[in-house]
């Protein structure tokens, strides 16, 4: 999981989530700016990053750029003194979360001045980008939002990609659009929090590039993508992006937030999940309750495996050393594979009693690529009748975590299938859970 701040001018406009770039400088005023606080919402939720909108569409920006007047430095929040760019990233460093930054690349403020073109804007957004990339510590991502900003070119982006990897050659590009060449990770295709069915982290560059015409290319991915990009999963814990008080009672329930986790971070996904701080600066409390519920089920769903200490036996083994226990050891570096050439198997798990389950987890070993593209899952009580899952049946992707919701079912035995593949299956992880009692409020 990451964390979205969108914070700036629009959160002091009324129920304005994409400024004009008309707006006063001096309505930008948090009464108790505290990046402090954000931070120690999301230690709490276990997030371990976050990304601040620097620079939205309306094209004020959260740092006294030496390029722009529009900025903090005419703001009435600190005489003009303030640098939340600076607050932000010191935060992340104190409390140990990594710093990503997201720089809009559409711009509406500089659109009206008459001497705009897009050969000056190229110039002065890299600028900007400099001062970012040098300024302010390791950037662990940046953000390049497509929305507004078909007039930018491949070419365009280019130059400022290269901007990013002389200064921060580790920082991850989320990329959309024409910036798709350059693109570590890619937008799922919408706002719901919703990943794919399946959902691969590869896929074609082309349907970055052409996002409207490749829907399913973005939020499934393609098994067969001629690239590497996984998705980030982004959605607001609000209704809206940027904060407003009227939505103060429509926060997501900690069931929401589970629904969307289970299809984001369940589906082979990240999840970006914003948290817009209020005028005072601070991240409202029942945003920080509910994410930090939204831990505690996690936690308490996943922190036992029902499969523990159960017996089990595969139909495709490497050997000794990748046998099917490994799935249910919790070590990080191993995991159970199958024979080169062998791309089926039939693991079963045996419990020395009946247990009951509603969600199951699979986690591949990604960092050797997608493998399996076809896997079930059986139970039986009575060691004869195996029992289809339906939302566990004919899956395809498994990626870095997969996780499937169910109806309560007892079963004395459990059959996992892989059906498919590219190459001998290598699973990490597999287990059977009940979910936490938190999520049913």
């Amino acid at each position: 999981m990451i964390a979205f701040f969108h914070f700036g001018i629009n959160t002091f406009e009324e129920y304005v989530n994409e400024g004009d770039g008309k707006a006063s400088t001096a309505i930008f005023n948090p009464t108790a700016l505290d990046c402090r606080q954000w931070m120690q919402t999301l230690k709490a939720a276990g997030i371990p990053a976050a990304i601040l909108t620097a620079k939205h569409a309306d094209g004020f920006c959260l740092w006294p750029s030496k390029y722009t007047d529009y900025s903090v430095k005419n703001a009435a929040w600190k005489n003009g003194k303030g640098d939340v760019v600076r607050e932000f990233v010191d935060a992340c460093e104190e409390y140990g979360l990594k710093a990503g930054i997201y720089l809009g690349p559409h711009d509406r403020h500089e659109h009206l001045s008459p001497l705009y073109t897009t050969e000056r804007y190229k110039e002065y957004y890299a600028h900007q980008l400099g001062e970012l990339m040098s300024d302010y510590g390791k950037i662990w991502e940046t953000w390049w939002d497509g929305a507004g900003a078909d007039e930018l070119t491949t070419p365009v982006y280019r130059h400022w990609y290269k901007i990013v990897r002389e200064k921060q050659p580790d920082c991850v590009i989320f990329g959309t659009k024409n910036s798709y060449p350059f693109a570590d990770v890619r937008w799922m295709g919408n706002e719901a929090g919703e990943a794919g069915d399946p959902c691969w982290a590869t896929t074609d560059s082309v349907a970055i590039r052409d996002e409207a015409q490749y829907y399913k290319g973005l939020n499934e991915g393609m098994p067969d993508g001629n690239a590497y990009i996984p998705a980030e999963t982004d959605v607001s814990i609000r209704p809206s992006w940027f904060y407003h008080a009227e939505e103060d009672s429509r926060v997501k329930s900690v069931r929401e937030l589970w629904d969307i986790y289970c299809t984001s971070v369940g589906r082979n996904s990240v999840l970006l999940l914003n948290f817009p701080p209020d005028r005072r600066g601070l991240i409202h409390s029942t945003d920080s309750l509910h994410a930090a519920l939204l831990k505690q089920g996690v936690d308490e769903t996943f922190g036992t495996n029902l499969l523990r200490g159960a017996k089990v036996k595969a139909t495709n083994v490497r050997g000794a050393k990748y046998g099917p226990e490994k799935m249910l050891d919790s070590e990080k570096t191993t995991y159970f594979a199958g024979k080169d050439g062998e791309v089926k198997a039939d693991i079963i798990f045996t419990l020395p009693k009946t247990i009951e389950f509603d969600c199951l987890m699979i986690e591949e070993v990604i960092e050797l690529g997608h493998r399996t593209t076809k896997w079930s899952v059986e139970y039986t009580v009575d060691g004869k009748n195996w029992i289809t899952i339906p939302e566990a049946t004919d899956k395809q992707a498994i990626g870095h975590k997969w996780i499937v919701r169910l109806a309560p079912v007892k079963a004395k035995q459990i059959r996992l299938r892989i059906q498919d593949g590219k190459a001998c299956p290598a699973i990490h992880t597999f287990g059977v859970y009940k979910q936490s009692p938190v999520f049913k409020s």
